[in-house]
C-alpha cells in the first residue's frame, strides 16, 4: 500500500514529527531529485483554467454544418482564446515581479532549493536537479535569476539565445582562483513540457529563440482589445458551466442557435486573424484537445517528454509533485509506466486532503508501493506551507 502522511497545523505553522523529518530527509539525501510542478504552483499569481479545456474540446468536436454556424463557432473560439489570454496570460506581464510581495513565496522556494543542494554531501550524487513543469509562465526563471543556483532553461547564447534540449546535458563547476580545486555549483534544469512564454519561432534560422514575453503580451493586448466586447465576454464565461464534453456540446449548440454573434459575423476575418496571431505569438500547449499544431513545437514537446521519462527510469530517482493534477494523459501514462522502476519514489504534495482519493484513482495501485502522499489536516497545502516543509530538509 502507498503511504499517506497527514500533518497538523498550529496557527500558521506545520507541526512536524520526528518520523516525518526523518522520512523527508531520506527522500532528498539519497535520490536524484526531480520536481513536477503544475498550475497550482502558479495559482496565487495567475488564473486557472477551470473548465476551459472541456469547452475547447467540445468546440473541436462540434459538427455544425451551416456556413453561419461555422462562423459563429470561429467567433466563439476566438472569445474563449481571448478569455484564456486575459485570465491566464496577460497577468504574466504585470503580476510576475520579484519586487512584489506576492512573489516572495517563490523567492523562498528558490532559497530553499539552493540551500538543500548546496548542502548535499553525498559524493555519489551531483548537485543538479530537474524541474519539469506544464506551466508556461517565467516564474521559476525570475525566482532563480539572481540566485547562486544556475537555472538552465535550455537556451544558450547571449545576443540571440537559442533553445536546444542538448543544453540540458551540462554540469557547472567553480574553480578556486589560486588552486585547481573544483566544486560543483548547484544547478537546475528547467524543462517546460507545455512550452513557454519565452519561446519564439526563429523565422529565418529555424528552431526556437528567446523572446521578450512582456512585449508579446502587450502587443496582442493593444491590437485586439477593441475587437472583443467585455459584456459579451462575461456572458460567454457565465454561460459555460459544463463539467463534461456532452454538456459543453449542448451549451455550444444553444449559444450558436441564438442571435448572440449575429452582429459579429461580418468581422469573422478579424477573429480568425486574432486566433492565428495568438498561436504564432504564444508557443504553448493551449487548453485544447490538440497539442502543438506545429511540427517544430511537436518535436520539442515529445523530446521533453522523453527526457522526463528517462529521468524517472534512472536508479534512485525521486519525483516531487506539487500543484499538478495528473489530468494530462501523456504525463500520467509516463508516470504510471515508470512506477515499475523499483527504486523510483513519488512524493505527492496534495493541496487538499480529499484530493488523495483522486490521485489514487488516476495512478491506480502501484506495484512497488513507491508513492507517498502528504497533506495537511483540515488545511490547504499552499506554497507557504510547502516552503515550510522544504525548509526542514537538511542533507
Amino acid at each position: 500500500m502507498e503511504k499517506i502522511i497527514k500533518l497538523d497545523v498550529d496557527g500558521d505553522k506545520i507541526v512536524f514529527t520526528k518520523d516525518f523529518i526523518s522520512s523527508i530527509k531520506s527522500f532528498f539525501s539519497g535520490c536524484r531529485v526531480n520536481f513536477l510542478l503544475g498550475a497550482g504552483f502558479s495559482a496565487n499569481l495567475l488564473g486557472v483554467l477551470n473548465n476551459k479545456e472541456i469547452i475547447f474540446q467540445a468546440l473541436d468536436d462540434s459538427k455544425l454544418e451551416s456556413y453561419d454556424e461555422k462562423k459563429k463557432v470561429t467567433i466563439l473560439k476566438a472569445y474563449l482564446y481571448w478569455s484564456f489570454f486575459k485570465c491566464c496570460i496577460a497577468p504574466i506581464a504585470d503580476k510576475i515581479s520579484p519586487h512584489e510581495s506576492s512573489f516572495k513565496p517563490y523567492i523562498t522556494f528558490e532559497e530553499n532549493l539552493y540551500r538543500i543542494f548546496s548542502e548535499r554531501s553525498n559524493p555519489a550524487l551531483d548537485r543538479q536537479f530537474n524541474i519539469f513543469t506544464t506551466n508556461y509562465d517565467p516564474i521559476i526563471e525570475i525566482a532563480f535569476d539572481r540566485s547562486n543556483c544556475i537555472c538552465n532553461d535550455g537556451f544558450e547564447g547571449r545576443i540571440i539565445p537559442r533553445f536546444s534540449t542538448d543544453n540540458y546535458s551540462k554540469s557547472f563547476y567553480r574553480q578556486a582562483m589560486f588552486s585547481n580545486r573544483k566544486s560543483e555549483i548547484p544547478s537546475l534544469n528547467l524543462i517546460k513540457i507545455h512550452g513557454s512564454m519565452t519561446w519564439a519561432k526563429d523565422i529565418i534560422g529555424g528552431g526556437l529563440i528567446y523572446q521578450d514575453f512582456k512585449a508579446t503580451i502587450n502587443v496582442l493586448n493593444s491590437e485586439y482589445e477593441t475587437l472583443f466586447d467585455n459584456s459579451m465576454l462575461k456572458n460567454i464565461d457565465a454561460h459555460f458551466t459544463a463539467n463534461s464534453i456532452d454538456e459543453a456540446k449542448r451549451q455550444i449548440s444553444a449559444i450558436v442557435s441564438t442571435c448572440f454573434f449575429d452582429s459579429s459575423i461580418s468581422n469573422v476575418d478579424k477573429y480568425e486573424k486574432f486566433i492565428c496571431d495568438y498561436k504564432n505569438s504564444i508557443l504553448i500547449v493551449n487548453p485544447t484537445k490538440e497539442k502543438f499544431s506545429d511540427t517544430l513545437l511537436n518535436k520539442n514537446y515529445y523530446e521533453l517528454l522523453r527526457i522526463f521519462s528517462n529521468e524517472l527510469e534512472k536508479e534512485n530517482s525521486l519525483l516531487v509533485v506539487n500543484g499538478f493534477s495528473f489530468r494530462d494523459e501523456h504525463i500520467l501514462d509516463l508516470v504510471k509506466r515508470s512506477m515499475i522502476n523499483p527504486s523510483l519514489k513519488l512524493l505527492i504534495f496534495c493541496y487538499e486532503e480529499n484530493s488523495i482519493t483522486e490521485y489514487q484513482r488516476l495512478l491506480e495501485q502501484p506495484k512497488n508501493n513507491n508513492i507517498t502522499y502528504v497533506a495537511l489536516e483540515n488545511e490547504k497545502l499552499s506554497l507557504d506551507y510547502f516552503n515550510q516543509i522544504l525548509s526542514e530538509i537538511h542533507v
